[in-house]
């Protein structure tokens, strides 16, 4: 069946919280899980839009007016998207590694003819001025300009097996004005994302070569299984010096369950995508090395960002930052083709109470959830609100959201191998579901709650 089965862990009494991974209060992060067994794209998209993510198969939703550090899911207006100034710094940083760069024995030598007989200046002579015939000269800045705009506004962000130093095929970008604007120079002079990404011509010859590579981790690609042992490797070394996790800990087991293992049903997405809904690992390679993988899931309204792990000795290049400009520019590409549905970026929770998880508020334009309303406000908005309260409602508009005992009733349910309505089972067993059932429901939302198969044990 093409239905979403999720069994729900559910305790009658207030269970204690764990560990918080951001204040560290021992028994301060609480939150409810369930366990997809299966779960479609679509459910997923409508959970992450009630405050759920996913780790591996376990989705968890924080209780946000009891947890230590409440956790708001953030998301990126992505055809909107303006680059900061240390995003900037980022990809030139990147560009110029790529392009510029050079080993530590190479030096640059003076040139020849720097002898200080052919370095002096020459009088300056006198000119007729501009010729009236001719058109008036153009600054050349002006003119790799109007060249790298009509590029950016003729090319979409290549996906899939790609090469940064190589010169990106030309597509078509087809749709309203506004899809192919995305890809100009705007009327307050901001450069595009692409404009950034894009080497210039005549910058060769390279240092390195960048390839970004889309795989599909769920079900696994055949390139999956191939490039497994070394990405668990980069994982390994990633988690051990960054997170200070002991190697018995990063095991392959885990590394699997966390990374790859993905409850989510892979689908075919619009015309024209290079690519389909589902769970996937984009890999950055340079000079044929992994050192850097985004572990990120496609749905039908945007692109998730689950994990990024990378090669600490390639910290220089920022590759954290790095790889979340390049999953903005993937989503960018995307949303030219289904501009009127799929057109926001997921960073998964924005924590204000941590200083250290605020820089995900420097994607703009960024929207937090409400986790009354469950809608979307600018950040900007929800700031003040936060500052003063770190659990706050952000949207003061009422929802008109039906209640669990209006619908809770039509749950489909599986119940020792056979599929009841709700209703049906109570009328064998009784109501001694009802409390699980009905948290069950306030949490997931009448439009999951009504596809979605319930396990019950």
């Amino acid at each position: 069946m093409d239905k979403s089965l999720c069994e729900y862990f559910y305790s009658p009494d207030e269970s204690k919280g764990h560990k918080c991974g951001y204040c560290k209060a021992p028994e301060g992060s609480v939150s409810q899980g369930m366990w997809a067994h299966k779960l479609t794209c679509e459910d997923y998209q409508d959970m992450i839009d009630r405050g759920w993510r996913r780790s591996g198969k376990y989705c968890y939703k924080p209780i946000m007016d009891r947890t230590c550090c409440p956790l708001y899911c953030i998301r990126c207006e992505a055809a909107d998207f303006k680059l900061s100034h240390s995003h900037k710094s980022v990809l030139k940083k990147m560009s110029n590694y790529l392009v510029k760069s050079k080993g530590a024995d190479e030096q640059i030598k003076p040139s020849s003819d720097s002898s200080p007989a052919k370095s002096e200046k020459k009088a300056v002579q006198p000119g007729s001025g501009a010729d009236p015939a001719k058109a008036p000269c153009r600054k050349a800045k002006m003119i790799r300009q109007e060249k790298r705009q009509a590029k950016a506004a003729a090319k979409q962000a290549s996906i899939g097996d790609t090469s940064t130093n190589d010169k990106p095929s030309s597509t078509d970008c087809t749709g309203s004005s506004k899809t192919a604007d995305i890809f100009k120079i705007g009327p307050d002079g901001r450069k595009p994302i692409e404009m950034f990404l894009d080497i210039p011509e005549g910058s060769t010859p390279h240092s390195h070569k960048l390839e970004i590579k889309l795989i599909q981790s769920s079900p696994p690609s055949s390139e999956f299984k191939a490039t497994f042992s070394t990405s668990y490797q980069l994982f390994k070394k990633y988690q051990m010096a960054v997170h200070q996790e002991k190697e018995e800990d990063c095991d392959e087991k885990g590394f699997r369950r966390f990374l790859c293992d993905s409850p989510l049903t892979p689908g075919a997405g619009p015309s024209g995508w290079p690519c389909g809904y589902g769970s996937y690992h984009q890999h950055y390679l340079i000079d044929g090395k992994l050192v850097a993988v985004g572990v990120i899931d496609i749905l039908p309204n945007c692109l998730s960002s689950v994990y990024v792990y990378y090669d600490v000795e390639y910290n220089f290049l920022s590759l954290g930052v790095y790889s979340a400009l390049q999953e903005i520019t993937m989503t960018r590409s995307l949303y030219v083709k289904d501009p009127d549905r799929f057109k926001y970026y997921y960073m998964g929770y924005y924590v204000h109470s941590c200083p250290k998880m605020r820089y995900k508020g420097e994607y703009t334009p960024s929207f937090l959830l409400c986790p009354k309303s469950y809608r979307f406000v600018p950040i900007e908005t929800c700031l003040p609100k936060i500052e003063a309260s770190k659990y706050s409602r952000l949207c003061d508009e009422d929802t008109a959201e039906e209640t669990p005992n209006e619908w809770f009733n039509s749950i489909i349910v599986l119940f020792q191998k056979a599929l009841f309505p709700y209703e049906v089972l109570t009328s064998i067993v009784g109501g001694r579901f009802d409390a699980k059932v009905k948290e069950w429901a306030s949490f997931v939302g009448p439009n999951v709650g009504k596809r979605m198969i319930l396990v019950l044990s």
